[in-house]
């Protein structure tokens, strides 16, 4: 048996563990309500209580949508949309000629024929998918623009070029993780998620990612993105 003093530490701890779990229960209901809110409106209230709830208490609050029979996917959706809210001000301040875009090698073509080099998969506008053209665009606005097979690309890329802001293309999952990475080289980072998910073949909502990368402006209308692919097959990539 325990000693009689024993007992009023155990009592104590006991309540703290109690205390301890009410609190972490409260802070996940509260976040889902804002997560919900927050997906319902477009709008962000306490953005950074709701990105720290969104790290800590991820799968609690995915219990709680799931409890209610909501798609926890929310989570997620909402949680990339928090980092790049967060991040958005610093990013759009640098500019576009000082950023770099990563791509999924999962976006190409299942024709395609890009070669794997040091800095990934070097696309040569052949026309099979969506990803020379964006590349296209993109180096017209001055992006640094890669299609990663991995994350030690992008970390070879951030030591070699040191960009000081980065659009990364990828699943939830990809997209917190390089973020999170970003992050650690004190480097705003905004996150475009897949429309699908997968290894070969996702899809991605083009314009959307031209609306990222074009700061949120009026992009450039399907007649000037033409032209500007057009003139770029016919001078050769901006950078290499």
């Amino acid at each position: 048996m325990l000693p009689p003093f024993m007992d009023p530490v155990f009592y104590l701890l006991g309540k703290a563990v109690f205390v301890l779990a009410a609190a972490v229960l409260v802070s996940a209901v509260l976040g889902a309500a804002l997560i919900a809110y927050s997906f319902k409106t477009g709008h962000f209230f306490m953005a950074r209580i709701m990105l720290i709830s969104v790290c800590f208490l991820e799968s609690l609050i995915k219990s709680i949508f799931r409890t209610f029979r909501a798609d926890d996917a929310i989570v997620d959706d909402v949680g990339i949309r928090l980092r790049n809210y967060i991040n958005a001000e610093k990013f759009e301040a640098v500019p576009m000629d000082e950023r770099s875009i990563f791509l999924p090698q999962c976006l190409r073509s299942v024709d395609c024929p890009a070669k794997l080099t040091p800095e990934g998969l070097r696309c040569v506008n052949c026309g099979r998918c969506e990803v020379g053209p964006a590349k296209v665009f993109a180096e017209g606005l001055g992006y640094r623009f890669f299609v990663a097979p991995g994350s030690s690309v992008i970390k070879r890329m951030i030591k070699k070029y040191r960009p000081r802001a980065i659009i990364g293309v990828g699943c939830s999952m990809e997209i917190k993780e390089g973020v999170d990475l970003c992050h650690g080289y004190d480097i705003p980072a905004m996150g475009v998620p897949l429309l699908t998910n997968g290894c070969v073949s996702t899809t991605l909502d083009w314009d959307h990612f031209y609306d990222v990368i074009s700061d949120h402006q009026a992009s450039a209308p399907a007649d000037d993105k033409e032209e500007l692919t057009i003139r770029m097959y016919e001078d050769g990539p901006a950078r290499t």
